[in-house]
């Protein structure tokens, strides 16, 4: 579109308007039909000429019409004044002067043309005129008659028949019309009013379609209408003064109050489907923070923010303890179909064996979380889980919603401009939020009989009723921090989103006491198995450290596993599961308490283990009672057991390999777990250390002299029978040519010994025979210091007897056992009583070496297990076995003196 042009003067709008003056006050027709036209101008414009003479150019493009009008001498309002103000503003005196002589001289001419013109048409204006006054003389007398009207009458009478004519034909149509344009004017009134009308029917549909908002904002739209111009809706009459009717204003109020009606219905059913609405615990904290904006905008007595908050928070509180109720009838039929052990506690005790023979194996592998988690129990464990998870889900998932909501009522955002009459304080809101928080501290410390750790008793067993009874340690440990990063994980959401400070406290406390309880209940298990643990034993020897079974490396495991969960449970480690597994484990430190509880079971678990391998190599071990043995989980590959062609029925058997086992959990299990667990709780275990140490010395002296002293006195008999032998007569005796048979089954009878102890637990060995040697020499000396007197034969017998077995058993003489043979032989030399005929002493002895060198050779392969070869030297020497110190040099120095005579 153009721009309008505005630019218009002031002639062209008096010529378009049919005006004479810009500011005309009453309507008139000027007949401009030039674009000259000057108003009150009887001849043409002169523009060009000036009357005064004075050479001056009229311009009239520049003027208006009344300048003009004032300008032109020739027009009627010709002044005199504005004529030489705009013509000749800047004329002398002596030109006026002249212009004065010039005008009059014009004058003069004109006044003589004037009268020369009419002496010349004299006659001819004296014809005109009496031709015009015959001519109205006969128009008097005839058309112009005055019974006739001056000849209207005739005009008239055709003007009345036409005008009945015309009302006949037009009044119809006219009517017609005027109704028309009433309607059209109705229509239009309800065209402009239109959304007041149709508001009823559009909140409908707004309201059906879910737009609150569009629905509320054309209420509002609506009512302002309503108050404020009520005359533009449905406009009304107005009387000849200017006065509307009262009927008329009547009738008006009541149509529009009869609309209103209709809209104040629709929007009081919009505030009851939103009020219940807010009160739809699956709805967005968006809608319903919206929803409680547009109720607000109602402007009602009543709060809507208290009919969200008493909904929520009763909604709430309920699923919480249906939650509750449901998960508890669960548990309570998994526990009633759980199959009972038995009636003894041998039947639990194999089942729990059972159990962590699976989970130590799976420990082993290195994925154990699949197999602990089913082996003992994981139904029940699965309901508490979920009822954890169901109670915290029900608390979690509308608590932040609620709180949101709660904090922006209390900060006054819903309630701007708006009064309200409820007497609540906003700050119930936090209260509200507190007691669902203390609802469920309140249901997981009824299920887990949880209390505050000052008062709960030291070493008390109060596992909660529901807990599985028939479950392993190590499943047990692993439930528990499952069930501990749930509550965590809640206790952290619920904290995040700062309800207030009694409710951070009380949520804290709820941790911590979830953590002394779970330590507690873990603890008590862990005693328990540690006590059973030796069902676990299944005699396969370990590839690792020989002689010893894989049972002490499972007992490491077991104990590793469980310290480290009772680490974790105790909050050395963010159980939650926000924490990600691919960032290194923060450790936390731990509570003095925790620390107490802790390094208390696990010293306490070891003298547990101490015991149960004591137990073992009794006759009740498991082992013997077929009844009460644990089947192995796995099979043992042919070939890799060392311990496999042991007889591990034979009690001897047993008590070597659990003096073995002692003897490597003294030097390397031991030192090594307590040590790594000082350094895990940055605690010192000196004292327990020493008297852990001390009580397996002792066990192992036990156990040991258990095994060694039968052997023993077995051994002191043969030789107590063969040198008191009542038939052997020490002084009458001839010179001997052969070895007694005792010394041959004294000598056997450590074969076998050699035999069991090598094949179950070489590294007791030395010890075993180096024992039972000192105990043969003590034996030997004790029984041939009962002799009186000695003759040739019977000091040359005795010493080559002796002689005989040291040289044998020179690699297990040690130092005591040295001394007392030294002694014998000193006993033996001392008690030799001479006789006449034993002069050559050499000669006999030089039989008794030869008699010895061929027995020794004789029984080489007998006796070779005694022999000490180059790898045992190797070995004994790395050992430093106590008694080995010189043991060859002595055995030379033994070698040497046998050479000459022991008598004198």
């Amino acid at each position: 579109m153009g721009r309008l042009n505005v630019d218009i003067d002031d002639d062209t709008l008096l010529k378009a308007y049919k005006l004479s003056s810009i500011s005309a006050t009453r309507w008139e027709e000027v007949d401009q039909d030039t674009d000259n036209a000057v108003p009150g101008l009887d001849g043409p414009a002169e523009n060009d000429t000036d009357p005064l003479g004075l050479g001056a150019t009229i311009d009239l493009r520049d003027m208006d019409a009344e300048t003009k009008a004032a300008v032109l001498i020739t027009s009627k309002s010709f002044n005199p004044k504005t004529f030489l103000s705009v013509v000749h503003p800047n004329a002398t005196y002596q030109d006026l002067t002249a212009g004065i002589a010039h005008l009059r001289a014009s004058l003069d001419s004109r006044s003589e043309a004037i009268r020369v013109l009419v002496e010349e048409n004299f006659d001819r204006f004296v014809a005109v005129k009496a031709s015009t006054d015959a001519l109205y003389a006969e128009m008097k007398e005839g058309i112009l008659a005055e019974q006739t009207d001056f000849a209207s009458k005739p005009l008239k009478d055709h003007l009345k028949a036409a005008a009945q004519k015309a009302d006949q034909v037009f009044l119809p149509v006219l009517e017609n019309a005027m109704k028309a344009q009433k309607l059209r004017t109705t229509l239009g009134v309800f065209d402009r009013s239109k959304f007041f009308f149709n508001l009823p029917s559009s909140l409908v549909a707004c309201i059906e379609a879910g737009r609150y908002e569009a629905a509320m904002r054309d209420y509002k739209k609506g009512k302002l209408l309503l108050e404020t111009r009520p005359n533009q809706l449905l406009p009304i009459g107005t009387t000849k003064e200017g006065q509307s009717s009262g009927s008329a204003q009547q009738q008006q109020k009541r149509i529009l109050d009869k609309v209103w009606a209709t809209v104040e219905k629709v929007m009081a059913q919009m505030r009851n489907e939103l009020l219940a609405k807010l009160q739809e615990p699956t709805r967005s904290v968006e809608e319903q923070e919206k929803t409680i904006e547009i109720l607000y905008e109602f402007n009602t007595s009543d709060d809507p923010a208290w009919t969200y908050f008493d909904a929520q928070h009763q909604h709430i509180m309920q699923n919480m303890r249906e939650a509750y109720a449901s998960a508890i009838n669960t548990i309570e039929a998994l526990v009633d179909k759980a199959p009972v052990s038995g009636p003894d506690a041998g039947s639990l005790n194999r089942e729990l064996a059972s159990q962590l023979q699976v989970c130590v194996q799976a420990l082993e592998t290195k994925q154990p979380d699949s197999v602990i988690a089913q082996a003992g129990a994981h139904e029940i464990w699965e309901a508490i889980e979920s009822m954890v998870k169901n109670v915290s889900e029900a608390m979690l998932t509308p608590l932040p919603n609620f709180w949101r909501i709660s904090k922006s009522f209390m900060e006054g955002r819903y309630r701007k401009n708006v009064t309200s009459s409820s007497r609540r304080s906003p700050t119930q809101c936090r209260t509200m939020a507190l007691d669902i928080i203390k609802l469920y501290v309140s249901l997981l410390s009824e299920f887990f009989l949880f209390s505050d750790m000052a008062v709960m008793s030291p070493g008390r067993n109060t596992t909660p009723p529901l807990f599985p009874k028939s479950c392993n340690s190590l499943t047990t440990a692993y439930h528990l921090m499952k069930l501990l990063g749930e509550v965590q994980d809640s206790v952290n959401d619920i904290t995040g989103i700062e309800i207030s400070s009694e409710a951070t406290s009380s949520l804290k406390n709820l941790l911590e006491s979830a953590r002394w309880k779970f330590a507690d209940i873990l603890v008590n298990a862990w005693l328990r198995d540690a006590n059973i643990f030796y069902y676990v034993e299944t005699w396969v020897g370990s590839t690792v450290d020989p002689y010893t079974t894989v049972y002490l490396s499972q007992m490491r495991i077991f104990q590793k596993q469980i310290t480290t969960c009772a680490f974790k449970i105790a909050g050395g480690v963010d159980l939650s599961s926000s924490v990600s597994s691919s960032r290194p484990t923060r450790q936390n430190p731990l509570a003095a308490e925790f620390v107490a509880k802790i390094t208390k079971a696990f010293m306490d678990s070891l003298y547990a283990f101490l015991d149960g391998m004591v137990h073992l190599a009794s006759d009740e071990s498991p082992t013997v009672n077929a009844a009460s043995s644990v089947p192995s989980s796995t099979t043992t590959v042919s070939g890799t057991n060392p311990l496999e062609l042991v007889k591990i029925e034979d009690a001897d058997t047993r008590i070597l390999l659990v003096v073995s086992n002692f003897g490597h959990l003294m030097r390397v299990l031991i030192p090594s777990m307590i040590t790594e667990l000082e350094t895990a709780f940055n605690t010192s275990l000196a004292d327990d250390r020493m008297t852990l140490m001390t009580v397996v010395q002792e066990l192992d002296k036990t156990l040991f002299e258990s095994y060694f002293k039968p052997k023993s006195a077995a051994l002191t008999a043969i030789v107590r029978n063969g040198v008191l032998d009542p038939e052997m007569d020490w002084y009458e005796t001839p010179q001997p040519k052969e070895i007694r048979p005792y010394v041959y089954e004294t000598l056997m009878f450590l074969v076998g010994i050699h035999a069991q102890v090598s094949a179950a637990a070489a590294p007791l060995l030395e010890r075993t025979l180096n024992a039972l040697v000192e105990d043969v020499a003590d034996e030997a000396l004790r029984c041939f210091r009962q002799v009186k007197r000695f003759g040739m034969g019977g000091m040359l017998r005795a010493t080559l007897e002796i002689e005989f077995m040291h040289q044998t058993l020179s690699r297990y003489v040690t130092a005591s056992a040295d001394q007392k043979l030294s002694e014998l032989y000193t006993k033996i030399s001392q008690a030799y009583a001479k006789r006449p005929g034993d002069e050559n002493l050499q000669a006999h002895l030089d039989g008794v070496k030869k008699t010895l060198a061929d027995a020794r050779r004789a029984t080489g392969i007998e006796f070779l297990c005694f022999r000490q070869t180059k790898e045992r030297a190797r070995g004994d020497k790395g050992r430093a076995t106590p008694g080995g110190e010189g043991r060859e040099r002595k055995e030379r120095e033994r070698r040497r003196e046998a050479k000459e005579p022991r008598g004198g």
